[in-house]
């Protein structure tokens, strides 16, 4: 038999594993078997580190393919006989269903495994790209969008459970960060290439190069991903498994029944602090530090700065990106070393407040929004107005970083369902950017809708500060919630 341990366990601090039990700490709730091959946080390094990278590119893709339109709203209007404001609900609808529609998916993912929904719905958001590249109208180019924001929304959904499967609470924020920085930068990117896809080839190329990389996508889920999948108290249907056979089977892989309660669990983990305060920020955080650009940088760009498409997707993408990744340089690997040195000073307890320390840094975002509008109003030169956007850039992806290790590490065994809250409060939220992004500015000029913007994201960054000081004394006074606490 190999070591069992506790990873969390504070024999100083609290005396009792079963005060960490209730407080909810990782890994407190079953030990861990070294030996057990099966286990995933025991597979070969290499090949959890392919997992994380397939889950990040197929999230970076359902994003890439969400946002590769963007720069080309005007073309498409003028094709279609719509308003540019039109064109671009086909972000924001895609964005609405790929929030929705995982509350629907994760019970599934708790009995039947996490393969086979990123395999089937992979198929899905396939088919939604091809119906949008190939309609003729405006409705069918809309069907098509919500059938890909269906498909595209598992690797969104439930890839923060996948990456807690596979790794520790101690070296889980480097690849969270990993997996985030994915998210983010999909959407980012997407207008550096879509634009100069829209100039050349058409804004349909748009959709047809997103169905031809899902498509090679599906047949790489089907032939390398594994059931990662595991309870360390039932028996898995997987156990002593060839990978062969990991790839292969289909069915349960726990034997546990699919209840009615089970499609509530998510809703019920928005009763927690640790999950709904940092829900609500990072809604804010993704809406105003990333999709207010991506719906009114091409208004933006052709009439401020007078870029051709291809000139305002580089000034849509690359601030952002640029930004981003210096964000997550400052973020992930951070985070696991703020909470190992926690863990040194209070012998072996690692407290998942301590990832809060990151909140400083977030308020970049807040400067960076809020400064781009002033730029944009005044007719500053771009290069002003791209710095601020990629100071956004920065901290909204510390805080996506942050707020995705703090929720999972607070609740590790209902990780499916906090991937699902997160997701849900970041779609629903920025679903409705579309509608008023570009009226607001308008009507009251970017500088006052771009700061008023700013000011929003502040205030909900409040009480992430106060979780900083209380979170844990509020963890242990909810409670852990008693559903699939195995996993």
């Amino acid at each position: 038999m190999g070591q069992l341990y506790l990873t969390g366990a504070d024999p100083g601090a609290k005396t009792e594993a079963s005060m960490h039990l209730e407080q909810g700490v990782e890994d407190a709730v079953l030990p861990v078997d070294e030996e057990n091959k099966d286990d995933p946080l025991n597979w070969p390094y290499w090949q959890k580190v392919y997992i994380v990278g397939l889950v990040a590119i197929l999230s970076f893709t359902a994003q890439f393919s969400s946002a590769l339109i963007n720069p080309g709203y005007v073309e498409m209007s003028e094709d279609l006989k719509v308003t540019v404001e039109q064109c671009s609900y086909c972000t924001t609808i895609f964005i609405l269903f790929s929030g929705v529609a995982p509350l629907l998916v994760v019970p599934f993912a708790n009995v039947y495994g996490r393969r086979i929904l990123y395999v089937l719905f992979m198929v899905l958001a396939t088919a939604g790209d091809v119906l949008s590249a190939a309609a003729s109208t405006y409705g069918g180019v809309v069907t098509g969008r919500v059938l890909n924001g269906i498909g595209s929304s598992i690797p969104l959904g439930i890839g923060a459970a996948t990456i807690c499967d596979l790794f520790r609470q101690h070296e889980r924020g480097l690849f969270m960060g990993i997996y985030t920085l994915s998210v983010t930068n999909g959407p980012h990117l997407a207008p550096i290439v879509g634009g100069y896809v829209t100039q050349r080839l058409g804004w349909r190329w748009c959709f047809w190069i997103p169905a031809i990389c899902q498509g090679f996508l599906w047949i790489l889920l089907i032939c390398t991903l594994p059931e990662t999948l595991f309870s360390r108290e039932q028996h898995s249907k997987l156990e002593n498994s060839s990978f062969a056979r990991r790839l292969l089977y289909h069915g349960k892989v726990l034997d546990r029944p699919i209840r009615l309660r089970d499609f509530g669990t998510s809703f019920r983990m928005i009763k927690y602090a640790a999950v709904t305060l940092p829900s609500i920020y990072y809604c804010t955080c993704n809406t105003y530090g990333s999709a207010l650009f991506a719906v009114t940088g091409s208004r933006i760009g052709s009439a401020t700065y007078r870029f051709k498409t291809q000139q305002t997707g580089l000034f849509m993408g690359v601030p952002l990106t640029v930004g981003c990744a210096i964000g997550e340089a400052s973020a992930g690997w951070v985070s696991d070393a703020i909470i190992n040195v926690y863990a040194r000073r209070h012998n072996g307890y690692r407290k998942a407040e301590a990832r809060l320390f990151l909140v400083p840094l977030c308020t970049l975002l807040c400067i960076g929004t809020a400064t781009y509008g002033f730029c944009v109003e005044n007719e500053r030169p771009w290069i002003q107005a791209a710095i601020c956007m990629a100071v956004s850039g920065l901290g909204s992806q510390v805080a996506t970083t942050m707020v995705y290790t703090y929720c999972t590490d607070s609740y590790k065994s209902q990780s499916g369902e906090i991937g699902v809250v997160i997701n849900l409060f970041k779609s629903v939220f920025a679903f409705n950017v579309g509608f008023y992004a570009l009226p607001f500015g308008a009507k009251v000029g970017f500088t006052e809708e771009f700061s008023t913007l700013a000011a929003i994201n502040a205030a909900t960054l409040i009480p992430l500060v106060f979780l900083m000081f209380k979170g844990e004394e509020i963890r242990m006074r909810q409670g852990v919630p008693d559903d699939h606490r195995d996993l």
